[in-house]
Formats: C-alpha cells, sequence, structure tokens
C-alpha cells in the first residue's frame, strides 16, 4: 500500500509538472528547462511568492515565470488571487494567465477584455498606484465603488485586484534586475 501511495504521488507530480509546462509554453515558447530562483515576497503577509523560474532552450535563456497566490490585501471577503506572470529573457513583462480566473468585486469573474486592460495597466504601470497605502484608499467605503480618481488606471470592478497585480509585476521585475546585475 506505500508503495502504491508513493507511485501515486509521483505519478500526480509528473502530470502537474506536464500540466504546468504546456500552460507557460503558451506565453513562452520553446523551453526545454527550467531553473528555480529564490526571491523575496514582501508584499505578502506570509511571503509564500518566492520562487521565479527561468526558462531555458538548452543555454539560452528564453524569460521568466512567477507563479502567485496572494490576497488582494483588503483583509475582507474578497477571494484570493491565484495567477502567473510571464517575463521576456530582458525582465520585460510580457502578460499575465490565470488557471482559476481572477475575480471581481462581489466575485465576478474577469472577462476576456478585463484580463486585456489588467495587462495594459501593468505595462503601464501608473504612477498614482506609488501614492496608495492601502487598497481600500482606492474605493468608497460605503458602496465599495472604485474612487474617480483610479478609474482610469484600474479594471472596473477589480481596483484591490489591478493594485495587487501591479505591485507583484514591479517587485518580480526589481527581483529579475537584481539577478541580472549579479550576473
Amino acid at each position: 500500500m506505500k508503495v502504491f501511495l508513493i507511485l501515486l504521488f509521483i505519478s500526480q507530480s509528473l502530470i502537474a509538472k506536464e500540466v504546468s509546462k504546456e500552460f507557460y509554453q503558451k506565453k513562452i515558447p520553446g523551453f526545454n528547462r527550467i531553473e528555480k530562483v529564490t526571491i523575496s515576497d514582501p508584499i505578502s503577509e506570509n511571503p509564500i511568492n518566492t520562487e521565479l523560474l527561468a526558462l531555458y532552450s538548452n543555454e539560452e535563456l528564453l524569460g521568466y515565470v512567477r507563479e502567485l497566490s496572494t490576497t488582494t490585501g483588503c483583509n475582507s471577503a474578497c477571494l484570493p488571487l491565484n495567477y502567473t506572470t510571464f517575463y521576456n529573457a530582458k525582465g520585460e513583462f510580457v502578460g499575465l494567465a490565470s488557471r482559476e480566473g481572477l475575480t471581481k468585486k462581489n466575485h465576478a469573474p474577469m472577462t476576456d477584455e478585463d484580463y486585456q486592460r489588467l495587462e495594459m495597466i501593468v505595462l503601464l504601470a501608473p504612477e498614482k498606484f506609488s501614492q496608495v497605502k492601502h487598497p481600500k484608499e482606492m474605493t468608497d467605503a460605503i458602496s465599495g465603488e472604485t474612487l474617480k480618481e483610479y478609474k482610469e488606471i484600474v479594471v472596473p470592478e477589480a481596483a484591490y485586484s489591478t493594485l495587487r497585480v501591479h505591485l507583484y509585476n514591479q517587485q518580480t521585475m526589481a527581483e529579475i534586475k537584481k539577478l541580472k546585475t549579479a550576473q
């Protein structure tokens, strides 16, 4: 029985790795090797997002992947954010994806248009986000509506999620820059 459980665990791990490889290939095609790098996670209360994956084709670096599992930072009933960010070999953001799907206010799923807008916001890196000390500063305390000054720089009904994705993107790019400088 023990041997069976061990074999089951190993087979499930191999299946999960193959699924991740296919998932990553959609944004960074052609890699045949993954190297794990430990990085910091100063954003989450419980830093669990401490792994950056470097994807290679033989010895050529093709890009980076970071799997993220976090909260929106609002400390309320928001669902967790589980998503993956992708970067080219220079460390520039190239996209994001979520296996489970990201959500907005009242747990409404993000649409394809929402994901496109989120990626554009992440690319633009609005300076206004640097003024936000807590996600709730971006919304009305009673209605939960996004404040007027933030509406243009967030996904509608997803201000907290937009901010958190932005923060992790900025932090990931800084970590990649540190890695590249150290090489």
